[in-house]
C-alpha cells in the first residue's frame, strides 16, 4: 500500500492509469494476492484507486471531484477557455521556476524526451497540440508539486484545448513560425537543464506571453462566430 502510494505521489503511477492485475502485483512486491487485495481496498477506501467492475483498477486524481463539470461549461462557453489560459499561465510560470529548482535527473530525463516528442512533430502538418501539452505537464511533474501535476492530468483534454487555440493563434495571427515556437520550448528545458529557476520563468513568461488583451479579444470573436 505505501509502495503505491509514493509511485502516485512520485507521478509514476498517472491519474486514470490501469493498475497491473492484483496476481501482477503481487509477484512484483513478492506479498501473497491477499496482501495485495487488502492494500488495494484501503487505497480506495481512500480515495487515491477505483475499482471498476469488468474493467480493472484505476488510479484516481486527486483533482478529480474539485475539477468535474468544468470541461463540461468549458464545451458550452469557449468563452471560459480565456479564464484557463489564464490559470495556466499564473500556475505554469511558478511550477518551471519550482522544475528548475528541483529539477534532478530523472526529471531532466523525462522533460527532455517530451521536448524531443514535440521536435520529432515541428516539421510535420498535424498541430502537436498533444505533444505540445505533454511537454508543459512534464513541467509540471519536475515541479514536484502532486496536487498540481493531478489537477492538470485530470483536465489534461481541456489543457490540450487551449494548447491547441494558443499554438493557432501564434502562427496564424501572430506570424510566429512553428520553429520559432519550438525555440521557445527549448528555451525552457535548456533553463530548466542548467537548473536555473529564474531564467526558466523568464522564458516561459515569454512563452505565455500572447496570453494577453488581444488574445481574450480574439477568442471573444472566436465564441460569438461559434454561438
Amino acid at each position: 500500500m505505501d509502495q503505491i502510494e509514493l509511485y502516485i505521489k512520485d507521478g509514476i503511477l498517472k491519474p486514470n492509469e490501469k493498475l497491473p492485475s492484483e496476481r501482477d502485483l503481487a509477484k512484483m512486491f513478492e506479498v501473497s494476492r491477499s496482501s495485495v487485495r487488502e492494500a488495494l481496498n484501503i487505497l480506495e477506501a481512500k480515495g487515491l484507486i477505483e475499482s471498476i467492475q469488468g474493467d480493472g483498477t484505476f488510479i484516481k486524481s486527486v483533482g478529480e471531484d474539485i475539477l468535474k463539470g468544468i470541461d463540461n461549461l468549458l464545451v458550452k462557453d469557449p468563452r471560459l477557455t480565456w479564464e484557463l489560459m489564464e490559470i495556466r499561465k499564473t500556475l505554469e510560470v511558478w511550477a518551471v521556476e519550482m522544475a528548475a529548482k528541483n529539477a534532478d535527473e530523472e526529471s531532466k530525463k523525462y522533460v527532455s524526451e517530451a521536448y524531443l516528442e514535440l521536435e520529432k512533430i515541428s516539421n510535420k502538418s498535424n498541430s502537436g497540440e498533444y505533444e505540445d501539452a505533454e511537454f508543459h505537464l512534464s513541467i509540471i511533474r519536475a515541479s514536484k508539486n502532486t496536487v498540481l501535476y493531478h489537477m492538470m492530468m485530470s483536465i489534461f483534454n481541456l489543457l490540450k484545448d487551449t494548447v491547441k487555440v494558443g499554438r493557432e493563434y501564434v502562427t496564424k495571427i501572430k506570424g510566429l513560425s512553428k520553429r520559432e515556437l519550438l525555440l521557445e520550448h527549448k528555451a525552457v528545458l535548456d533553463a530548466i537543464l542548467q537548473n536555473d529557476p529564474f531564467l526558466a520563468k523568464q522564458s516561459m513568461s515569454k512563452h505565455l506571453s500572447f496570453i494577453d488583451q488581444e488574445f481574450k479579444n480574439y477568442l471573444d470573436k472566436f465564441s460569438k462566430q461559434n454561438i
